[in-house]
């Protein structure tokens, strides 16, 4: 029995943002405890699945599963639904990241990413900086998230995508290799959007 959707992929035409880009996930990377659906537009947390190939997309440590496309020029932008849900992880990562030992979800280690995660009876957003610890206070949670790639000039910006107000930005990211969409949806439902 394959469990709940925790991620849906739909598509979503944005003007503010040229460059939307079509994102399918790719079942590969995904850790086993991460169900995709054939159409790899749905993904689900459940029971680990048997008899996957441990290949080198596969992460084995974390909730994690990647985007098909590698983006390596050019602008896009997805939306993330994450509606009232606690916990979740989106952004990008570089192609050549560390998949099977523990890693940190910052630019250090490859990732470029925004959690909401569970944390002292409460929830609390964070931007996975280098340096320094960056909680986010957002006026109300979003309940999508827009994730946006400027490939050349190094930029991933987040916005709550209700209202486009801006989350926040890595904007000095030195791209050398492709990258491609994070997910991360830690055991509760989140949906995709472009």
């Amino acid at each position: 029995v394959s469990p709940s959707p925790v991620l849906s992929i739909v598509f979503q035409f944005l003007c503010l943002f040229p460059g939307v880009t079509a994102v399918t996930l790719n079942p590969d990377t995904a850790y086993p405890r991460l169900w995709v659906s054939t159409c790899c537009t749905q993904v689900s947390v459940g029971d680990i699945q048997p008899n996957l190939p441990n290949n080198p997309e596969r992460f084995t440590r974390y909730n994690i599963v990647l985007g098909s496309q590698a983006l390596t020029s050019g602008q896009h932008y997805w939306v993330v639904e994450v509606g009232t849900k606690t916990a979740w992880g989106l952004g990008v990562a570089a192609a050549s990241v560390n998949r099977k030992d523990e890693i940190s979800l910052c630019p250090d280690d490859g990732f470029w990413t925004l959690v909401l995660r569970e944390e002292r009876g409460g929830s609390e957003y964070e931007a996975c900086t280098n340096h320094e610890e960056s909680l986010l206070h957002p006026p109300r949670p979003p309940r999508r998230v827009g994730v946006y790639l400027d490939y050349g000039r190094g930029v991933v910006a987040f916005y709550d995508a209700g209202d486009m107000s801006h989350l926040f930005t890595f904007s000095d990211a030195t791209f050398t290799e492709p990258v491609f969409p994070y997910f991360n949806p830690w055991s509760v439902r989140i949906t995709t959007l472009f």
